[in-house]
């Protein structure tokens, strides 16, 4: 990894390899040379996410596919279920709240994890169009327990819709196996891309769904980006370098192993995770679902014995030398900071990172 070192939580280092790849020379995206570059990432697409769905190209944020989700599947006099443990299960409930859809947001306290028998108690009171679920909750570096919760949606008659932004490429994420409708992320995470480029896996349940929406709009609408892709094309100009990008990380994913990828993700986050306990700091959210992804660190009891501590200049003397931490997010913002491990960050990038931590930290004390 390049100085300064990332350890954001998106986007991330990008490899070397990759910007090459985007460095590439334009063609038109109604060329037969753009189809064989959609056709390609779409397989790839397809085997890093274990699907045999839609994949579906979005010139957007992962954003725009939570969007496209409340204009495609929720009649008007349909509900929705929203699990939220953090800010953007927060944020998946709100777009469909102001996109006028019936919202119920089942929130737990941010730290703890949206369980199995919680999920299936409310699904049994009611009637939901739609479930949406966030894997990995970038905010708290909290990862729900997907497969348990699948489960459950499974036994309902709902849509289930899974955020995994923060998690695909760098988690185990089997769409078909889990019985995901949507699943959607973006390319600045695990998949180490520039930003610019969304990507969903659609159901074909999904997309009978939306064919009896109304009102869907064009940008997002799946019945056109279906068309469009039938043809392994996008109906608007697609983010072509952003595309060349995704493609080369897959590769190199495939290249190391996705399994091995998986293992060095979970492996280095328990790393991250002891050594930032042993320097004197507490793991945010209920360690039994502790993200493998990033970590969310607590300094609020540190402070306390240490009232000189300040996570500004620490963050200020840490980018001195040459790493980049990632600030906490929403009302958690002013007692954590966030480690990010995602895509190419590797074991000897994390030991010399926190060995400096440990010595910035120090000077607290």
């Amino acid at each position: 990894m390049e100085k300064p070192k990332l350890f954001s939580v998106g986007p991330v280092y990008v490899n070397e390899k990759v910007r090459n790849e985007m460095s590439r020379q334009m063609f038109s995206h109604r060329s037969n040379t753009y189809r064989e570059l959609h056709s390609s990432l779409v397989q790839k697409l397809k085997r890093l996410m274990k699907t045999n769905n839609e994949i579906l190209i979005f010139a957007s944020s992962s954003s725009g596919i939570m969007e496209a989700c409340a204009r495609n599947l929720v009649k008007d006099h349909e509900k929705v279920l929203c699990l939220s443990c953090g800010a953007f299960g927060e944020r998946f409930g709100e777009i469909f709240e102001l996109n006028g859809k019936n919202v119920k947001i089942l929130r737990k306290e941010w730290g703890k994890a949206n369980l199995p028998d919680e999920v299936d108690k409310a699904l049994s009171e009611d009637n939901y169009a739609v479930v949406t679920l966030i894997h990995n909750e970038t905010s708290t570096g909290l990862m729900n327990p997907l497969k348990e919760i699948s489960n459950v949606v499974k036994k309902h008659d709902a849509l289930f819709v899974v955020d995994t932004v923060s998690s695909m490429g760098g988690a185990n994420v089997d769409v078909d196996d889990y019985g995901i409708d949507v699943c959607l992320f973006g390319s600045q995470k695990c998949l180490a891309t520039p930003p610019g480029i969304a990507i969903a896996s659609v159901s074909e349940n999904a997309l009978n769904k939306a064919k009896d929406v109304k009102n869907k709009g064009f940008y997002l609408n799946f019945e056109i980006l279906k068309k469009s892709n039938d043809k392994n094309e996008t109906p608007v100009t697609p983010p072509i370098p952003q595309m060349f990008g995704m493609s080369k990380s897959i590769d190199l994913i495939f290249e190391e192993g996705h399994e091995n990828v998986i293992e060095r993700h979970k492996n280095i986050s328990k790393f991250v995770r002891d050594r930032v306990k042993d320097i004197g700091f507490e793991i945010f959210p209920d360690e039994n679902f502790a993200s493998q992804t990033l970590t969310c660190v607590s300094f609020e009891n540190f402070k306390k014995v240490y009232n000189k501590f300040d996570v500004k200049i620490m963050n200020e003397e840490m980018k001195k030398k040459g790493f980049i931490l990632a600030n906490g997010y929403g009302k958690i913002k002013d007692k954590t900071f966030r480690i990010g491990n995602m895509g190419n960050v590797m074991m000897d990038d994390v030991t010399e990172m926190l060995d400096n931590l440990e010595e910035v930290v120090k000077m607290f004390k």
